[in-house]
């Protein structure tokens, strides 16, 4: 039973990063702005996390110190500008690029790592750093040549690039807080800053939020499904069974899965150049997350 229930997670956190970006995609489709689909998501996950948060965790929630409460309100500026840089990058090029691209986060955590945490790392690691930026590079030059890859895929994948970059910043902060903060508390607190920040940009945009169409409204609610419920909360569940790098290789999965469906749904058919790039991608931030679990491992006190 256990084998099965492990199973069956693992199958769902890869259905959720491989459907994602369709979902989102198909949402887009429907004239919904990237701003209010991110601003929905949020506030959805937000609201509904809010009930949990006020009945289990009140006195942890009274006890945040002041730099806490800063800490994840920066955290939840990084992650709503992922977030919006993910969506306007879909708006660009293909899911294919998008997902290859996003997916380099563990990448841009190396510097800081060892200028903060003093990590070292070694030769395998810097082997794959190298590999993967060479497929980066692959990715976003096939781009041009691809039968179908949106109508800026230089622009999308300089933004997915972004994306990834912002996403790493805010896992670093969540490294340093997830250890004095419960997770789903810490988890609440940056979605509703993520919120937050989101409603000052749809402000300033001034991008209304009422007025399109049903079915936009619904893909925009099956999106927080799929990325927030199947996608968030499978991968907590996941950490029960598995390692964090186990996880994060699980994931590169989906980047397959996103491609083979944008193929039939999207007709979004890549290059030979992007699939060769893809695979140099996928191969070295595989690598590159064991090597820096194991680095990490090393590092710890009394190992």
């Amino acid at each position: 039973m256990p084998n099965r229930r492990a199973l069956f997670i693992i199958l769902t956190i890869v259905f959720s990063a491989g459907v994602t970006p369709i979902a989102i995609r198909i949402t887009q489709s429907e004239g919904m702005p990237s701003l209010v689909i991110v601003l929905i998501r949020l506030w959805l996950v937000s609201l509904g996390l809010l009930p949990i948060v006020l009945s289990r965790y009140r006195a942890e929630l009274a006890r945040l110190t002041h730099r806490q409460w800063l800490l994840s309100g920066i955290a939840g500026f990084w992650l709503a500008l992922n977030l919006l840089l993910l969506f306007l990058s879909l708006e660009y090029t293909s899911v294919l690029m998008t997902s290859v691209l996003r997916r380099t986060s563990p990448l841009w955590i190396v510097f800081p790592e060892i200028i903060i945490f003093g990590v070292v790392f070694s030769r395998r690691f810097w082997l794959s750093l190298f590999v993967t930026l060479i497929g980066v590079t692959l990715v976003g030059v096939g781009g041009l040549s691809a039968i179908e890859a949106g109508s800026d895929p230089l622009l999308g994948g300089a933004l997915a690039i972004c994306g990834s970059f912002c996403f790493a910043a805010y896992l670093l902060i969540g490294r340093r807080l997830n250890n004095l903060i419960p997770p789903l508390l810490y988890s609440f607190l940056v979605f509703f800053t993520s919120a937050l920040f989101t409603t000052v940009f749809v402000a300033f945009s001034g991008t209304p939020v009422i007025g399109y169409p049903l079915n936009g409204y619904v893909w925009t609610l099956i999106v927080t499904i799929l990325a927030q419920v199947l996608g968030h909360l499978f991968m907590n569940l996941a950490l029960q069974h598995f390692t964090a790098t186990a996880v994060s290789i699980i994931l590169q999965v989906g980047v397959v899965l996103s491609a083979v469906i944008a193929l039939f749904v999207f007709g979004e058919i890549p290059s030979f150049v992007q699939i060769i790039g893809s695979a140099l991608v996928i191969y070295g931030v595989t690598v590159t997350t064991i090597e820096q679990a194991q680095a990490k491992w090393k590092h710890q006190p009394g190992t």
